[in-house]
């Protein structure tokens, strides 16, 4: 977990804490939005890593290439999909060379 991924979840966790304190002293309003604000910021923050996956550099032994491909959005570069038959998990590995030139893809 990155450092501004850390704090953001604190930041949450201490809106659903104040909100939390407000409900049990009675200040309902504030404490349903500040509760609810916190439950929002830590779920979307959760979400996002759950989500969102890295590239790989390469292909893990025993995983499957597909033809799907598509292009990421942030990088620009053009990724292939793998697929775990046993778990169903999916990776994404980057078709394009890397620096030095060499492709980034290696199949298992």
């Amino acid at each position: 977990m990155n450092v501004v991924r850390a704090v953001v979840i604190l930041i949450a966790l201490a809106l659903m804490a104040v909100g939390g304190r407000f409900l049990l002293e009675g200040l309902r309003q504030p404490g349903f939005y500040l509760l609810a604000m916190g439950v929002v910021v830590c779920a979307a923050t959760l979400f996002e890593r759950w989500r969102y996956r890295a590239t790989l550099p390469r292909a893990a032994p025993g995983w499957q290439r597909t033809d799907e491909r598509f292009e990421d959005a942030q990088s620009g570069r053009t990724l292939r999909v793998y697929y775990d038959p046993v778990s169903g998990e999916r990776h994404y590995v980057s078709e394009e060379p890397d620096a030095l030139g060499h492709p980034d893809h290696r199949q298992p």
